[in-house]
């Protein structure tokens, strides 16, 4: 199987961002199976390392203003979750 690819905006330094231990987050999925579905969004429970091959798919930074990172890193995504609320 092919990797996963996602991307996600990180709003703080990258060094306070908790490596290798499960955080919620919002990522867009890069490679949907139905490509209508490019850059869906959604909260999941993830581990993610600055480390390209830890985790089985790829993670694309993006700084508060878009500015996209050079180097990927690695992503395991470990459940959705729906957190749209419903009126």
């Amino acid at each position: 199987m092919a990797k996963k690819e996602y991307d996600t905006f990180i709003l703080t330094e990258l060094s306070q961002v908790p490596e290798d231990q499960e955080i919620e987050l919002i990522v867009r999925d890069l490679t949907p199976e139905d490509r209508r579905y490019k850059y869906r969004s959604f909260y999941a429970t993830a581990m993610i390392s600055k480390s390209e091959s830890k985790y089985p798919d790829r993670l694309w930074i993006r700084l508060g203003r878009g500015q996209l990172q050079e180097k990927p890193w690695s992503v395991k995504i470990i459940e959705a979750l729906n957190k749209i609320p419903k009126e």
